[in-house]
Order: structure tokens, then C-alpha cells, then sequence
């Protein structure tokens, strides 16, 4: 009786575990961004996650022009001109107040986004969320 109780509560245990490994986290990197720019740089090494779900959602939905840039480096303060995916939401999506895309298999110790482009509107705050997955 012990030897099953002993078994059943490993299987539970690494079922948890598994389930756990594969869960994500969601990141705010850049949050009402009002000018063209970079967010905060957020510290992502302990999950080592590589693909990225991410959302661009406009307050105002006159605007006429998004475009973001996800960013990431293996650790340290520059990051690369070219980043990891640019976005440029599309005419539906400014009008819905959201953009969404993925990244896949890159996987970064830091990330932050970057609003490269923010035209029209009466005064539009533009917030990035990333989800990152093992």
C-alpha cells in the first residue's frame, strides 16, 4: 500500500511539473505609451522562454499608424537594430484598438518593446503585453 501511495503521488508530482514547465508568463513592456520609444527592459532568464504571443492595444482608436518592435539579447544593454519581430497593425486593428502577433523560437534572457511608429489620433497611449512559452 505505501509502494502505490508513493508512485501515485511521483505521477502527480511530475504531471505538476510538466504542466508548469509549459505554462507562460505575461509581460507589460511597454505601458501607455503616449511618444515613439523603448519600455522597460524585462528580465525573462529564469523561464527561458522562446516564443511569444504578443498584443498591441491603442487607446484611441482614431489613430493611423503603429508599429512596435519586439527587442531581446542574451543578457546586457544593447540590443540590436533589427529586434526580433516588427509589427505594424493594420487598418482593422487600429480601428478594434488591438494588434496581435507571435514570435517563434527565439529565445532571450531580456526583452523590451520599442514603439517605433505612432501617428494620428486625438492622443493615443499604446500598451504592449507579451506572453512568453517554454
Amino acid at each position: 500500500m505505501k509502494k502505490v501511495v508513493l508512485t501515485l503521488l511521483a505521477v502527480i508530482v511530475s504531471t505538476w511539473v510538466c504542466l508548469l514547465s509549459a505554462s507562460g508568463d505575461t509581460f507589460e513592456l511597454l505601458k501607455a505609451a503616449t511618444a515613439t520609444g523603448v519600455g522597460k527592459v524585462v528580465d525573462v532568464s529564469y523561464a527561458k522562454f522562446s516564443t511569444w504571443s504578443c498584443d498591441v492595444l491603442v487607446s484611441d482608436n482614431t489613430a493611423t499608424a503603429v508599429k512596435v518592435r519586439i527587442e531581446g539579447n542574451q543578457g546586457g544593454s544593447l540590443f540590436a537594430p533589427g529586434g526580433m519581430a516588427e509589427y505594424t497593425l493594420t487598418v482593422a486593428e487600429l480601428a478594434a484598438g488591438i494588434g496581435s502577433f507571435s514570435i517563434s523560437d527565439i529565445p532571450v534572457n531580456v526583452i523590451r518593446a520599442n514603439l517605433i511608429t505612432l501617428a494620428g489620433g486625438s492622443s493615443p497611449a499604446i500598451t504592449v503585453r507579451c506572453t512568453g512559452v517554454k
